[in-house]
């Protein structure tokens, strides 16, 4: 089948033959300067933390990652999850969760400490249970409080009905927010 098949010679060594040489000073003779300088032990190479930084690409690297890192751990600081808004100096907290057939959610309202807020507030609370089809499944009625300054929920429970996310309307005298969370499994 491959008699026919003339091999590939380098033209410029078709005439002398290939040699190749059994002793390691005659085998490195024409090699490049990189390869004689790792056998003769001139390189070494950058082991740990240094192959991170000594190299100028990996350098850009490492800071890339540095930075996009910074940049997240930053933005989840200052961005809270949509389950938390502060509203008028009141810290209110939504979070639902599913046990046997029923889903429980409930609303955690307490004083902000960086707030001065002395008097009384109107809290009015609307849950809505939203589905898999991102529709409304199921709505409350306006459940109405009186916040006097120590920490209390408005709860709610609901029959399952393939909920996947609990939200509420949240109103404290007026300044109205929307809270929306998970429920978890």
């Amino acid at each position: 089948m491959f008699e026919d098949v003339k091999e590939i010679v380098d033209p410029e060594r078709e005439k002398t033959d290939y040699h190749f040489f059994y002793n390691h000073d005659e085998r490195i003779k024409n090699a490049p300067q990189i390869v004689k300088d790792y056998y003769a032990g001139k390189m070494k190479p950058l082991r740990g933390f240094q192959a991170l930084y000594k190299n100028k690409a990996n350098l850009y690297i490492l800071l890339a990652l540095v930075f996009f890192v910074g940049v997240a751990w930053i933005y989840t600081g200052f961005n809270r999850s949509r389950n938390y808004a502060k509203i008028n100096g009141i810290d209110c907290e939504l979070s639902a969760f599913c046990y046997e057939d029923e889903i429980y959610s409930s609303c955690k309202f307490s004083l902000n400490p960086k707030s001065k807020r002395t008097d009384d507030a109107q809290i009015q609370i609307k849950y809505q249970a939203i589905n898999a089809d991102n529709q409304v499944a199921w709505e409350s009625d306006n459940d109405f409080a009186t916040f006097s300054g120590k920490e209390f929920f408005l709860r709610t429970k609901l029959m399952d009905y393939d909920i996947i996310r609990m939200d509420a309307v949240v109103s404290v005298d007026g300044e109205e927010k929307e809270l929306s969370t998970p429920v978890k499994r």
